[in-house]
């Protein structure tokens, strides 16, 4: 008996629990942007809350509610790592590719959710950098008002 034939049986008997693996890494990449679509769902609620909050310089409410944005921007830095990874484990550089190699069905549903997930970051984005012009120009109003150049106002540490 020849030393090839085990060597065969066991890589024949491994290419089940590969493709098993594969399927379950493709059920959490779906799974992950699922989540990160919900996630940037909540963002941009924060985000127009956060505008409010601005508009109406409710200071004590912004001081509650910008821990809970960090908190939710982290969460989707994780998500989108967890995404990554997933992808890498599959040898794939990104999304694109993996969903040309996959069964026309499961790739569009894939891209779908991809293109959501895109469409939402770039909303978000253009959200936060409105608040952020919101936020500088009362900055520069309160500097003119209370006759102070930028390197002079230093506020107390809390």
């Amino acid at each position: 008996m020849s030393k090839v034939a085990p060597a065969a049986d066991q890589a024949a008997s491994q290419q089940p629990l590969r493709q098993q693996q594969i399927r379950q890494q493709l059920i959490a990449l779906k799974q992950g942007l699922e989540q990160e679509i919900a996630g940037y769902d909540d963002l941009h609620r924060l985000l127009q809350a956060q505008a409010r909050l601005l508009t109406h310089q409710d200071h004590q409410g912004l001081l509650a509610h910008n821990p809970r944005q960090l908190q939710t921007t982290a969460e989707l830095a994780d998500k989108a790592s967890l995404r990554e990874g997933l992808l890498q484990e599959l040898g794939m550089t990104n999304l694109e590719a993996l969903c040309q190699r996959l069964p026309a069905a499961l790739a569009q549903t894939l891209l779908a959710s991809w293109q959501q997930v895109q469409t939402q970051a770039r909303q978000c984005r253009a959200l936060n950098d409105s608040n952020g012009r919101l936020l500088a120009s009362q900055k520069e109003w309160l500097e003119q008002r209370l006759g102070v150049t930028p390197s002079e106002y230093h506020p107390e540490a809390p």
